[in-house]
């Protein structure tokens, strides 16, 4: 299909970055103006896509008012997006350059460098768009050397995923996958960039579509698919493009057809129309294989209108032509496709794959006209091409192999070492299982033993053995506390310091109990606190096979303090999915935690895909699981719900129940945020 999608794919990726540009202050320094900027592109930050004379025509009001220069070329710079989403590629490298030049001058500040590097990737895309690719990668790469100086770095990923860009439309594979993945590395590094991972799973997959590497692309489709409401319009109009060249290039014509009338209705609320003449082209060709001709004549006219002065680009041109020559072909009106088939383009500005596909078109013509020696003469042409394709393709997907496998080396080594590690975490396991059980022996012998005396002695003295019972419970207690616990493992902490890797774990272990017997003893904890002590918990619940189980954290990006929810109410749920909601061979085990606030509530969910939470049950019974935390968090929501007006809810829900096909649990706490948690 349209091979210079690519150039617009890019467009997508740079509204990534467009969140993240305007929340760097000094600690310390009240700055009102900076604020207001803030609260200026949150309202108007989905708008710059969909309305951008609007929103430039508000932008430039502003920065007549502000007093403070960064915060008015923040605006600036927001605006040369606008002029790019309008298609004024020299007003919006005009003000952008207005933009660099304000930071260059002001280096010095952290704010300013950081303003610097988004300017930088914003020219970075709009040489792309002018097909100066070689230019595109430089700045771009100068802005990844302004992001190490930089403590914001959160534009990172978007520059990345530009330069994968950048070295995708140069037909170099290798780099564009090395880019993409340092993309996936960096989102995962901040923990902020949930959002850009259906961008960067659809960047591999149009990278391995290009390679020919079908079962590549799909994963990768799919994996973007799973994430699909996290997109913008643009990146689901991309998407839903990519993914129909992807049914296109694997024959499979009805589902391509059904992804580009996908991509046609999203780009019906799109204000510049060269994104539907995109896909019009699109759907033409594949009416043109299913030969239908009336609609595909219908959506080539629409396009060839649609794209206005750009259909006069080479590419274009070279590939519509073809596109109306194959039309005519079927048709049989032969005079027609040999006059469009004939006409001169310049070869260098024209994608190779449209030559031999014209070599096919001319072959097809000389056979309907019965010149069997001049449709041999194509034919071999359009072989010779195919050929050269295929070697370039090779050597790409090999490229590509090579420098992943070489990224990968480093991973590698530490599975092995991963490997070692769980082994000998499983020999301690073992000996730590006998400790227990000859710990249980004991208790369970002294229980028996105070239970004896008790019953023995209780109608003969009854006040003074409850007294004396009270006291021998307390000495249990006490011996079994975590108090304990944490004081004997310190005494042989330095006695395990000998074993590599037990120090950390045992630490963690001291960490996690303390934590438990803090927030046992609270009502009410921090949601801050109470994450941290759930990614502890994991930690060491985890830390012999860490892969095991996919946690998906989808939190704010600041947690206030004033946020408080009943202790453990998040630990609870999260601890009985990892010991039973998954079986140990489950390769697609996943949590998801998630915190959102709306309408002066604070809601928090535990998803998880394992077997149900009435399977969930029955196991627990299995595992001899008391289900007293449930009971007691449950209890404790009644008491304090009885002493306030809005109520708290706690749910927990069969996912099998909620969606068809579903499986797993749901478990859902609302909490108003004036909630009041006194008892």
């Amino acid at each position: 299909m349209i091979v210079n999608i690519l150039k617009i794919f890019l467009i997508g990726l740079i509204v990534l970055g467009l969140s993240d540009s305007c929340s760097y202050r000094p600690s310390g320094e009240p700055d009102e103006e900076m604020l207001l900027t803030d609260s200026i592109l949150a309202v108007y930050q989905d708008s710059m896509a969909e309305v951008p004379q609007k929103v430039i025509d508000v932008f430039s009001g502003k920065r007549l008012l502000m007093r403070d220069s960064l915060c008015s070329y923040i605006l600036l710079s927001y605006e040369s997006k606008c002029y790019y989403y309008l298609n004024r590629m020299e007003d919006a490298f005009r003000t952008n350059r207005e933009v660099i030049r304000y930071c260059t001058d002001h280096a010095s500040l952290d704010r300013s460098r950081a303003l610097l590097a988004e300017a930088l990737n914003n020219q970075g895309v709009y040489w792309q768009e002018q097909g100066e690719r070689d230019s595109a990668i430089s700045v771009l790469k100068s802005a990844v050397d302004i992001l190490q100086t930089t403590r914001k770095r959160s534009v990172l990923t978007s520059v990345y995923m530009n330069l994968a860009d950048s070295y995708l439309q140069k037909g170099d594979y290798s780099w564009c996958g090395f880019y993409y993945r340092r993309a996936l590395f960096v989102a995962d590094s901040l923990g902020i960039g949930y959002r850009d991972y259906f961008a960067i799973y659809s960047g591999l997959a149009k990278l391995y579509l290009e390679l020919e590497n079908f079962p590549e692309a799909n994963e990768y489709f799919v994996k973007a698919e799973q994430i699909d409401h996290l997109c913008t319009p643009y990146e689901r109009y991309f998407f839903s493009n990519t993914r129909g060249n992807y049914y296109y290039n694997t024959k499979e014509y009805e589902k391509a057809l059904d992804w580009f009338r996908k991509a046609d209705r999203i780009t019906d609320a799109f204000p510049q129309p060269l994104y539907k003449a995109i896909v019009r082209g699109n759907l033409g060709e594949i009416f043109i294989l299913s030969r239908q001709p009336d609609s595909a004549r219908f959506y080539l006219d629409d396009a060839r209108r649609l794209f206005g002065k750009a259909y006069e680009q080479p590419s274009f041109r070279y590939y519509m032509d073809g596109l109306y020559a194959s039309l005519a072909l079927l048709e049989n009106n032969l005079p027609r496709a040999e006059q469009l088939l004939s006409h001169t383009h310049d070869l260098n500005q024209v994608n190779p794959l449209y030559t031999y596909y014209n070599n096919r078109r001319m072959e097809e013509l000389y056979r309907k006209k019965k010149d069997y020696r001049k449709a041999y003469e194509f034919k071999v042409k359009a072989d010779m091409f195919n050929d050269s394709l295929r070697s370039v393709k090779v050597k790409n997907n090999l490229a590509e192999i090579d420098f992943r496998y070489r990224q990968d080396t480093t991973l590698l080594k530490m599975d092995i070492q991963l490997i070692n590690a769980r082994d000998e975490m499983a020999r301690w396991k073992t000996i730590a299982y006998y400790c227990v059980l000859l710990l249980l022996l004991f208790l369970s012998a002294s229980l028996c033993w105070i239970l004896y005396r008790r019953r023995k002695r209780e109608k003969q003295y009854w006040i003074q053995m409850a007294t004396v019972n009270r006291l021998r419970m307390a000495v249990v207690r006490n011996r079994i506390s975590p108090h304990f616990i944490f004081n004997a493992l310190n005494i042989i902490l330095p006695a395990f310091r000998q074993y590599d890797g037990l120090d950390k774990p045992i630490r963690l272990l001291i960490k996690v109990l303390r934590g438990n017997l803090f927030f046992s003893e609270q009502v009410a904890v921090p949601l801050k606190d109470e994450i941290q002590l759930v990614r502890e918990y994991l930690q060491l619940r985890l830390l012999g096979d860490p892969g095991r189980i996919r946690m998906i954290w989808e939190l704010p990006p600041e947690i206030p303090d004033t946020w408080r929810i009943p202790s453990m109410s998040v630990q609870i749920p999260v601890e009985n999915a990892v010991k039973y909601a998954f079986d140990p061979e489950d390769e697609e085990a996943c949590i998801h935690i998630r915190v959102v606030e709306k309408q002066d509530c604070l809601f928090i969910t535990i998803e998880d895909n394992g077997i149900g939470f009435a399977t969930d049950t029955q196991n627990g019974q299995e595992e001899q699981g008391t289900g007293y935390g449930l009971k007691i968090l449950c209890q404790t929501i009644d008491i304090l719900n009885s002493r306030n007006k809005n109520k708290m809810n706690f749910i927990i829900q069969d996912r099998s129940l909620l969606e068809p096909g579903g499986h797993g649990t749901l478990v859902s706490l609302v909490v108003p945020l004036d909630y009041t948690f006194d008892l």
